[in-house]
């Protein structure tokens, strides 16, 4: 088993620098395969024609529906008056005093808090 593992390791180093070593890797570029292929040289006619062609795209896309038209800005809601804000907070500063005193809030809200903690000893009775 340990053999088998060995030969393959050491093919997959051989193969990996006898690819190096070849002339593709070579840091010069093939002279078939360097240069793109050759294509027509336009005229100014052509390209003033292309041009036009751009340009009433352009302009349609510039009249057209943009991004984001057509959306209505969110309603604000109606604020408060002060005295509605206040008598909402006593209150809820009312309810979460008695919720306190009844217990119902854990100390600490997370789960590094002493009463969520499981006791690493058992008392002895």
């Amino acid at each position: 088993m340990k053999k088998l593992i060995l030969t393959m390791a050491l093919a997959q180093t051989l193969a990996v620098s006898a690819f190096a070593q070849s002339s593709a890797t070579s840091g010069e570029a093939d002279p078939a395969q360097a240069k793109a292929r050759p294509t027509a040289k336009t005229t100014p006619t052509e390209r003033a024609a292309a041009r036009g062609d751009r340009r009433t795209e352009g302009r349609e896309a510039a009249r057209g529906p943009q991004i984001g038209e057509g959306e209505s800005e969110p309603q604000q809601k109606a604020m408060p008056s002060r005295a509605e804000r206040r008598a909402a907070a006593t209150q809820r500063r009312a309810t979460n005093k008695a919720a306190n005193k009844a217990g119902q809030f854990s100390r600490g809200g997370t789960s590094d808090a002493p009463e969520k903690q499981k006791p690493l000893l058992t008392p002895r009775p």
